[in-house]
C-alpha cells in the first residue's frame, strides 16, 4: 500500500507548482498578455532637439524623451494639458481625465474625481525625476477587445485600421507626431515548434543506456542538460519583465517572482537529475512540467502574434517560447521511460531441486526504484521541492 504521507507530499508539489501556474496570467506583461497583431507605427515626427517619441508593445504605449532645456506639453482628449515632461521631470496634470483613463489599455477605470475635466484649472502633480515617459495613450490603439470590423471581414490578411495624430507643445508651439495603427496577422508558430522539437531531441539520448553502476546519471544527464539550457534561456524573460514595458513596480515584481518561481524549479529539477540523486526522473518530470506551463503554454499567444514587448528581437523570443514547449517531449519520455525500466521484474525461477514439486525463485537482483509501492510519487526531490516552495 502507498504511503498516504509521501502521497501529500506529492499533491502538495504539484499543488504548489499549479498555483504558481494559474497565478501567473495576473502579471504575465510583455510575452502572453502584451502580445497582439495590432501595430501601431509613427510615420512623421517633428524634429524638435531633445524630444525622442517611441511605441512600445507594439501598441501599448506611447513614449516621449525630452533631454531639451524646454518642457514638452502634451494635451489630453479634451485638448487639455495633461502631461508635462521637461528638465525637471514629469507631471500629470491631475484635472485631466486622460491621467486616469491612460493607466489601463481599454480606459477601464474607475469613477473619476469630480473636479475634472478641461474647464478645471490644471493641477500638476510630479510623477518622476527623469524627463522620460510612456502611457497607453488612446489615440494609437484600437480601443475594444473586439476586432474591428475591418479586421472581423478577414483576419489573414493585413488591414490598415485608423490613422493618428497625436499633438504636443513647447515652447508655445505646436507640433504634432503622426501615426497609423494596423492589423499584421501574426506568423505560424509550426515552423518554431518543429525547429524546437529537433533541437530538444538530444535528451533521448540517455534511453540507449542499459546498465551498469551510474545508469541513473547516463539515463538522466541528456535529459537533464536540455532542461537546464531552456531552463536558462528563460533568464531572457526575467529581463523583459524589468525592461520590456514601463509598468507598475508592483506589477514588476510581481511578474519577476513568478518567472523566477518557474525557472528555479526547472533548474532545481536539472541539478537533482544530473546528479542521479533520488527522485531524478520525478525531478526530470517536474522541472519540464513548470517550465512548460510558466514560460511557454502560458505565452503561447506571443508565439503565433506579430508584437510582442520583448527588448529581445522577435525571433529570439519566440524561439525561447517555442523551446519551452517542446521540451516537455523528449524530457517528459525520458522521465516516463526512466522510471519505466528502473522498476525492475520478480528475479528468475531457479531450476526445482530433484525430487522436489515447488520452485524457489532466486534472489532478486538489486534494481533502481522511484517509484511504486515503496517510494511513490512523493520522494525526495519532491520534499526538497516543497521547502523551496514554501
Amino acid at each position: 500500500m502507498r504511503s498516504t504521507p509521501r502521497r501529500v507530499v506529492g499533491v502538495a508539489a504539484l499543488a504548489a507548482v499549479l498555483w504558481v501556474a494559474m497565478a501567473a496570467p495576473a502579471a504575465a506583461h510583455g510575452r502572453g498578455v502584451e502580445a497582439s497583431n495590432f501595430i501601431s507605427t509613427i510615420l512623421d515626427a517633428p524634429e524638435v532637439d531633445g524630444v525622442t517619441w517611441k511605441i512600445l508593445g507594439g501598441d501599448q504605449y506611447l513614449s516621449v524623451t525630452n533631454t531639451s532645456d524646454t518642457a514638452v506639453i502634451v494635451p489630453g482628449y479634451d485638448n487639455e494639458p495633461y502631461l508635462r515632461v521637461g528638465p525637471d521631470g514629469v507631471e500629470e496634470n491631475r484635472a485631466s481625465r486622460a491621467t486616469y483613463e491612460n493607466k489601463d489599455r481599454y480606459a477601464e477605470v474607475a469613477d473619476t474625481p469630480p473636479n475634472v475635466g478641461p474647464a478645471q484649472p490644471p493641477r500638476w502633480v510630479q510623477v518622476s525625476d527623469t524627463p522620460t515617459h510612456a502611457w497607453h495613450d488612446h489615440r494609437i490603439h484600437w480601443m475594444s477587445p473586439a476586432l474591428p470590423p475591418v479586421v472581423g471581414a478577414d483576419p489573414a490578411k493585413p488591414s490598415l485600421v485608423s490613422r493618428w495624430t497625436v499633438p504636443f507643445t513647447q515652447d508655445g508651439r505646436t507640433y504634432g507626431i503622426r501615426g497609423e495603427l494596423r492589423w499584421v496577422p501574426g506568423p505560424s508558430p509550426l515552423p518554431r515548434l518543429g525547429l524546437a522539437v529537433a533541437l530538444t531531441l538530444p535528451a533521448l539520448l540517455g534511453l540507449r543506456r542499459r546498465g551498469g553502476g551510474d545508469w541513473v546519471t547516463g539515463v538522466t544527464r541528456p535529459a537533464a542538460a536540455v532542461l537546464g539550457a531552456v531552463a536558462a534561456l528563460n533568464i531572457t524573460h526575467l529581463i523583459d519583465d524589468v525592461l520590456a514595458l514601463p509598468l507598475p513596480l508592483g506589477d514588476v515584481v510581481q511578474s519577476m517572482v513568478q518567472t523566477a518561481m518557474f525557472i528555479a524549479i526547472g533548474m532545481f529539477g536539472a541539478v537533482i537529475a544530473w546528479r542521479g540523486s533520488d527522485g531524478a526522473f520525478t525531478a526530470l518530470f517536474v522541472g519540464s512540467l513548470a517550465i512548460f506551463v510558466g514560460q511557454g503554454l502560458l505565452y503561447f499567444e506571443a508565439l503565433r502574434s506579430s508584437a510582442s514587448a520583448s527588448v529581445f528581437p522577435d525571433w529570439m523570443a519566440r524561439v525561447v517560447i517555442a523551446l519551452s514547449l517542446a521540451q516537455i517531449l523528449p524530457v517528459g519520455v525520458t522521465s516516463f521511460g526512466g522510471n519505466a525500466a528502473s522498476v525492475g521484474s520478480p528475479g528468475p525461477t531457479t531450476r526445482p531441486p530433484r525430487g522436489s514439486r515447488r520452485c524457489h525463485p532466486a534472489p532478486e537482483a538489486p534494481r533502481l526504484r522511484w517509484s511504486g509501492d515503496e517510494t511513490p510519487f512523493g520522494n525526495l526531490f519532491l520534499r526538497r521541492l516543497v521547502l523551496v516552495v514554501r
